[in-house]
């Protein structure tokens, strides 16, 4: 189910700064609109990577959203196959073009989040039911 997620209670290794994320999903999306898969908090963090393993159908679109204080409004970073392809500012790397990620496949971002309070990830399927479930961590 998509929702905010926290951060969970970590071993030692949060002592220098290392958070992870609880698995998202995998998240049910259609094949009409944007669907929110997830939203994670990035406050205290540098560096946000993510890991979206897709299951059953293709995306045709995804979008890294970003909000920089609680009370404000999220806006699109990165929407396009370019932004993924050819990262450059506060996007440090991924692994390809995510708007298109086949059924079936696994692709990542590595995000600078400092200043970022929350990153909300969105997406569309080609075709109704695609189940991509996502991984991720900070520092």
């Amino acid at each position: 189910m998509a929702g905010r997620v926290s951060r969970r209670a970590q071993p030692w290794w949060s002592s220098i700064g290392f958070q992870q994320f609880p698995a998202i999903g995998p998240v049910t999306v259609p094949a009409s609109g944007n669907t929110t898969l997830c939203t994670l908090i990035t406050e205290h963090m540098e560096r946000l990577w993510v890991e979206i393993a897709n299951a059953t159908q293709a995306l045709d679109a995804f979008a890294i959203q970003a909000r920089f204080h609680e009370d404000g409004s999220f806006v699109s970073l990165f929407d396009a196959a370019g932004d993924f392809t050819s990262p450059a500012g506060i996007l440090i790397g991924a692994s390809g073009d995510l708007t298109t990620l086949a059924a079936g496949s696994s692709g990542w971002f590595c995000l600078d989040v400092l200043g970022i309070q929350a990153v909300r990830l969105v997406a569309s399927a080609a075709v109704n039911n695609a189940a991509p479930t996502i991984y991720a961590a900070g520092a």
